[in-house]
């Protein structure tokens, strides 16, 4: 048996999948002219994890879990356009953690539109714009993210999934380490790296801008005109270095090497229940004694796991606060929904963000 006799045996399985792949596509498209018979979702994150969770369990190698997942993400990616043409909103420029977060989400072939800030997310998901926007929520080690939580206090938007996404942080130039003179990031990811800066680099001025993307921008944009421009660096994600021509120095130079971000999907629809779920709400109360306790205690007393509590000003009126609050499960749970009429009735209003297929 030699090597071309192989290759043989594996064009004709690919066409084979080619031939798989492409009924697969029909059985697509017939779906999809339900979908709009009966105004349903295009995108149903239950059903997306329904097919990881299946494929995994069937996968019996050589490909790992991880690879499948990988391949099976393009293929949805693929047929959800069949079905109707996508935009995903991120916060921009190309090359940011929600670039590609959005990608781990949504793979290739969806149309991405990058948005100058967070506001600018939901006001395109908001004013249709846009089919789905994605935002940071959370930082296992910055915590909440404000500007985030804010806009779910001034937008009717739902949460339809959830991404978790590694962080790594990497320190790019086309200089040495010892030339470099500036470093430019975000606030966020200086502050993550601020340990390592301060051994490594004690003498380099840290310059804060809106994005690592901006930040490679304008390292790369310096270094071709010349002068002290060739001695500036960016902290960013490994992926930038491609998209801006720049070469990585120091690899992981985060402080805490556990550092993950959650992002969230925005929709203007609920999610349908995986089995496996999280709840996002807001609970808008008076500012009083106990207040608190008392929209925590039915979670307690219905055994319900709270996976993060964050406070906010309403922005309304003066101390006047709402909570942000996620836990575990769906609130199409019997128990979650009593759980949720008790807590209703603590509040002057409460908001269900969504429930949607819990992130591993």
């Amino acid at each position: 048996m030699d090597i071309d006799y192989l290759r043989k045996e594996i064009d004709a399985l690919d066409s084979k999948i080619v031939d798989l792949l492409n009924e697969r596509a029909k059985i697509v498209l017939k779906i999809g002219e339900i979908k709009k018979q009966n105004q349903a979702q295009i995108y149903v994150p239950n059903r997306e994890q329904e097919v990881y969770s299946r494929i995994k369990s069937q996968n019996k190698g050589p490909l790992t879990d991880e690879c499948l997942v990988s391949i099976y993400r393009e293929l949805m990616a693929g047929s959800l356009v069949l079905e109707k043409a996508i935009k995903v909103s991120y916060l921009g420029p190309e090359g940011t953690f929600s670039y590609f977060a959005a990608k781990q989400k949504f793979g290739s072939s969806v149309e991405y539109v990058p948005a100058r800030g967070i506001d600018d997310v939901f006001r395109d998901v908001a004013g249709g714009r846009s089919d789905y926007g994605i935002v940071p929520v959370e930082n296992s080690t910055e915590g909440g993210i404000r500007e985030t939580l804010n806009m779910f206090v001034e937008f009717d938007i739902k949460v339809c999934a959830e991404i978790i996404s590694p962080i790594h942080h990497n320190l790019m130039t086309n200089c040495t380490k010892e030339e470099i003179k500036k470093v430019y990031s975000k606030p966020q990811i200086l502050s993550q790296c601020k340990n390592w800066l301060a051994s490594n680099l004690p003498h380099a001025e840290l310059i804060e801008v809106s994005s690592s993307a901006e930040a490679a921008r304008i390292v790369r944009d310096a270094s071709k005109s010349g002068n002290e421009g060739q001695y500036y660096a960016v902290i960013a994600n490994a992926e930038i270095a491609q998209l801006y021509g720049l070469s990585i120095l120091f690899r992981n130079i985060e402080d805490n090497p556990n550092n993950i971000t959650r992002f969230f999907v925005l929709s203007k629809d609920y999610g349908e229940p995986s089995g496996r779920d999280r709840t996002a709400v807001m609970c808008y109360i008076k500012n009083r004694t106990g207040a608190l306790l008392e929209i925590l205690e039915p979670f307690k007393t219905y055994n319900i796991n709270l996976t993060n509590i964050e406070s906010l000003p309403t922005r309304k009126k003066t101390w006047e606060y709402c909570f942000y609050l996620d836990f575990e499960g769906h609130t199409s749970n019997e128990t979650i929904q009593k759980a949720l009429k008790e807590v209703s009735k603590k509040c002057f209003d409460m908001k269900i963000l969504g429930s949607f297929p819990k992130c591993d």
